[in-house]
């Protein structure tokens, strides 16, 4: 018998059995209870309750109704392996269960804390000679790592006090601190708030960069880098994501960035990338530098690091911009090992398992899971999952013509615009079909006038048909139109 299968029906019947309820009474009393709870505003438990799940299907319950269904999670914002990945969990059973040290104070070593590191640098080393990079692990949040990430540039600029300007785009969202609240676009109607200041005077909001029908780049876009060419010598830091996710997904344009690269480096300018959202492994690849061959100084991730199984962000930046002050360098909470197990599980499953390691894959694990482990999923899997939501797409777009538009983002960062009676994108339609999905067991995402899509990357076929069959259901309702009904029949 799989030795896990022992282990687990030794806590059958305990206080240990995992399917023992922890609360008192069902979903709908439990939620009812969120104002004595919680503080208001938000995101709180509501509508549905979550039992179980694996991949990108979640075992759930209706809160109003009580009834059970299966529902597909299409955004899962950091789980990129789906939700209960049987590795990443093995991994952390493993090491918890042994004396190593389930959390390090700052001042001590580990030896997990320079494995993890080392393979993570090691996905740099395409991008310039090995050691050009340096990394910090001690980041709770994706806040934390773009704050960081802007006080290394900062630093660095410490000798020419004439930089003190930082360059940002209208459509961004870097986050919930209030460093990070002040380099975003203030949309209060999505949640974004202010605390102590209004606004940063020496922050710069460049818009969105974008291109022509013709591919070109837009006057707009022209005009900001014209503008950093002739005002370099003010800025210490420009920060841009690669994928905007809460600007309907989009993605800039690549010509934009590769020339946003070569001004910064006339100019001496920190290029900063955003990749809360595309990092590890939502491009197919570990960072958005090796998929568009353009290099920033500094990479801010977080999310898809651990696959949900932790809290963890980190900061990987050229050796220049290494030196960090103490009150910004770590965080308590990231000296918990499980998570840095969980980092280096993940990348165990995306790129495979060390060379030293193939030959130690338990023997009782299932086959396709080691060989998964053998090659990794981002040669095995990314390609499949980006077809799926690429027909996903198409196919809702035929059934649906007059209600979905452009598809939008790039690779698993995905956005599908929606569309009002007069053919505009529209905030209102997308809102609608996000929240009506959850009642036909779809989860997606609003993002401004798109749905966001952002699946893991084991989706698997019949899950994107099941998808399919919610979100006609879904789109028929929110639309009430017998003959788009008709249609997607």
């Amino acid at each position: 018998m799989n030795p896990i299968h022992r282990f687990a029906e030794a806590f059958a019947g305990s206080c240990l059995d995992p399917h023992l309820p922890s609360s008192e009474g069902d979903p709908r009393e439990l939620v009812a209870r969120n104002p004595d709870l919680f503080t208001q505003g938000g995101s709180w438990p509501r509508d549905v309750w979550v039992t179980g799940g694996l991949g990108a299907t979640l075992d759930t319950v209706l809160v109003d109704t009580g009834d059970r269904q299966e529902l597909i999670d299409l955004c899962t914002i950091l789980t990129v392996l789906g939700i209960n990945d049987p590795w990443v969990k093995l991994k952390q059973l493993a090491y918890v269960l042994c004396r190593s040290p389930h959390h390090v104070t700052i001042r001590l070593g580990c030896d997990m804390y320079y494995r993890v590191a080392r393979r993570i640098l090691k996905c740099f080393d395409g991008l310039g000679e090995p050691g050009d990079y340096v990394i910090n692990m001690r980041q709770c949040n994706g806040s934390d790592a773009v704050e960081l990430a802007l006080h290394s540039a900062w630093n660095a600029a410490g000798n020419a006090p004439s930089r003190r300007r930082l360059g940002t785009f209208l459509g961004s969202y870097h986050g919930e601190s209030l460093t990070a609240s002040l380099i975003s676009e203030h949309q209060p109607q999505h949640g974004s708030g202010r605390l102590l200041v209004e606004k940063a005077g020496n922050v710069t909001f460049f818009p969105s960069p974008r291109c022509e029908e013709d591919g070109s780049l837009s006057a707009e876009s022209l005009a900001t880098l014209d503008a950093l060419e002739r005002d370099g010598d003010d800025y210490f830091a420009v920060i841009i994501e690669p994928i905007q996710w809460r600007n309907s997904v989009h993605a800039v344009p690549l010509e934009f960035l590769r020339r946003l690269r070569d001004v910064c480096t006339r100019k001496s300018i920190c290029l900063i990338f955003d990749e809360i959202h595309n990092g590890f492994g939502y491009t197919g690849t570990i960072s958005f530098a090796e998929y568009s061959g353009v290099c920033p100084d500094i990479s801010a991730m977080s999310k898809g690091l651990t696959s949900g199984h932790g809290s963890l962000a980190i900061m990987v930046a050229k050796r220049r911009f290494s030196q960090i002050d103490g009150p910004f360098a770590g965080k308590s909470n990231a000296a918990d090992m499980t998570s840095l197990v969980a980092i280096d599980a993940v990348l165990d499953r995306l790129l495979g398992v060390e060379p030293d390691d193939i030959d130690a894959i338990p023997d009782w694990l299932p086959e396709e899971l080691a060989a998964e482990l053998r090659a990794g999923l981002l040669d095995t899997a990314y390609h499949r999952t980006v077809a799926l939501v690429d027909s996903l797409f198409l196919e809702l777009r035929r059934r649906f013509p007059r209600v979905v538009g452009t598809s939008t983002g790039l690779g698993l960062v995905r956005g599908l615009v929606m569309l009002d009676e007069f053919g505009r994108p529209s905030e209102a339609v997308a809102s609608a079909v996000a929240k009506q999905g959850l009642a036909n067991g779809i989860y997606v995402r609003q993002a401004a006038t798109a749905l966001f899509v952002k699946p893991s990357l084991v989706l698997s076929p019949a899950e994107a048909d099941i998808a399919l069959d919610g979100l006609s259901r879904t789109l028929t309702q929110v639309t009430q139109g017998p003959s788009e009904e008709a249609k997607s029949e």
